[in-house]
């Protein structure tokens, strides 16, 4: 099947089914593969990361990239990870997942899930669950 990130992802022949997946989903939340900046590599046999250059904005609301982050990853049942890669640089991690229950490092709860279990540890007021 192929997608709109053909044209990138052929520059990573080793991609397998999970991997590609990851790949997907980063180019996704940086709106094209055309805007992801920095070296792409193998976390294992299901994910990938990216230590990105990239000085774009990820935020909640206006600028929404990481907001967007958030719901593909749990749509898609991938765990989304950022951490520090070095000056001015982030490392952008993408693990895929294949199921809903489980073992913690096996399982990705839907959005809905997440949402009830944050609510719940830290409540408020003003959000009716």
């Amino acid at each position: 099947m192929s997608n709109e990130h053909d044209f990138y992802a052929k520059h990573y022949p080793w991609l397998n089914a999970d991997q590609r997946e990851c790949f997907d989903f980063l180019c996704d939340i940086h709106n094209g593969g055309n805007h992801m900046f920095g070296k792409i590599q193998a976390c294992g046999e299901q994910g990938l990361s990216i230590n990105s250059t990239s000085a774009h904005y990820m935020s909640t609301f206006d600028y929404s990239a990481l907001t967007t982050a958030v719901v593909l990853a749990h749509d898609r049942m991938i765990r989304f990870q950022i951490e520090p890669s070095g000056p001015r640089m982030l490392k952008l991690v993408a693990h895929k997942r294949h199921q809903r229950e489980g073992r913690m490092n096996e399982r990705h709860p839907t959005m809905e899930d997440a949402m009830s279990n944050v609510r719940k540890q830290y409540p408020c007021d003003e959000v009716a669950v």
